[in-house]
This record gives structure tokens, C-alpha cells and sequence, in this order.
């Protein structure tokens, strides 16, 4: 008679724990195999031809210093200059007045901080009543000339990239 305990199926060295057999394969290579030696990787091919190759922009850090954005030169440099315009006061830049984008069907949106990039405008969303950080606006949702008229009137400076490349970023 079998007992088991435990929800277990007892060991039988003959059977193994789940009692079956253990079964070896007949067709095992043997450990002994010869195996070809490496080959020596092929040599390379012959210089091709001149080419000639255009050289890598520099990259460049922009700031923006009150509503002027300022090419950064000196990265981390601690000279005196550097050191002692850390401590000029500056005056306290005013808040900027938002943008006015005036959709399609006549709607209009105020963005207080917002990225131009590509076809998209990104802007800051309230993750917890949209449940995204962020939120993308198609540029061909809006009515570029009245957003760019609603804007100049406000003197608000709104600009639209030229280029593909360029990115358009507002604070």
C-alpha cells in the first residue's frame, strides 16, 4: 500500500519523483568530437575611394537671460568674471503674458509655457484630471492668421518654426 502525504508523490529511485522511467537518448554525439579549426577573419578590403566629409556643427547651450535668449561659451568656467556676475542683482523679469491660440472652429486656448516642435505644439497637462503630463495640439487644429493677429494685439511674441529643424520654445 501507497501513502501519501502532503499532496506529494512519494521518491522511487527506480521511477524517479514522477514515476516514470528515466530515459537516456541512444543518439548522443560522443565528447570526443573534432571541430575544425578557426578560421583567420577575412583581410579587409581596399581603400575605396577619397571621400570627402562635411564637418560637425558645433554644439551649442543657449540661456535665457531675461527675455533675451544668450549663447553659453564658457561651460562651467569659475573665473572671477564668471563669479562676479553671479552677484550682480538682476531686477525681477515680470511674468509673461500667455498666448492665445485660436482654433479652427473658433475656440481659443491660453498656453503660459509651451514647445513648437515640428507639427506639434506641447504644452503642460494636469495629470490627475488628464492623466498625462503632457499635451500635444496639431498646428493644422488652429487658425494660424488669427492666432498670430490675437497674439500681436495682446504684443505677445508667438512665432512658428520656418523649418522642420528649428524648435520653437517658450518658458
Amino acid at each position: 500500500m501507497i501513502t501519501r502525504s502532503h499532496g506529494r508523490r512519494p521518491f522511487y529511485p527506480a521511477y524517479g519523483y514522477y514515476g516514470l522511467p528515466f530515459s537516456y537518448s541512444d543518439y548522443y554525439e560522443p565528447y570526443e568530437v573534432e571541430y575544425p579549426p578557426p578560421q583567420p577573419p577575412p583581410e579587409p578590403p581596399a581603400p575605396a575611394a577619397q571621400v570627402k566629409t562635411e564637418p560637425l556643427p558645433d554644439p551649442v547651450l543657449l540661456e535665457l537671460h531675461g527675455s533675451q535668449w544668450v549663447r553659453v561659451r564658457n561651460f562651467g568656467e569659475s573665473s572671477a568674471r564668471a563669479l562676479a556676475a553671479d552677484t550682480v542683482p538682476r531686477a525681477p523679469s515680470k511674468p509673461l503674458p500667455p498666448a492665445i491660440l485660436v482654433y479652427r472652429d473658433g475656440h481659443t486656448e491660453e498656453l503660459s509655457s509651451y514647445s513648437i516642435i515640428g507639427e506639434s505644439i506641447y504644452t503642460k497637462a494636469d495629470y490627475w484630471s488628464t492623466g498625462a503630463w503632457t499635451r500635444t495640439i496639431q498646428i493644422a487644429d488652429l487658425d494660424i492668421p488669427a492666432t498670430l493677429r490675437k497674439n500681436h494685439e495682446r504684443g505677445v511674441a508667438f512665432e512658428l518654426p520656418s523649418g522642420p529643424d528649428e524648435v520653437m520654445i517658450r518658458p
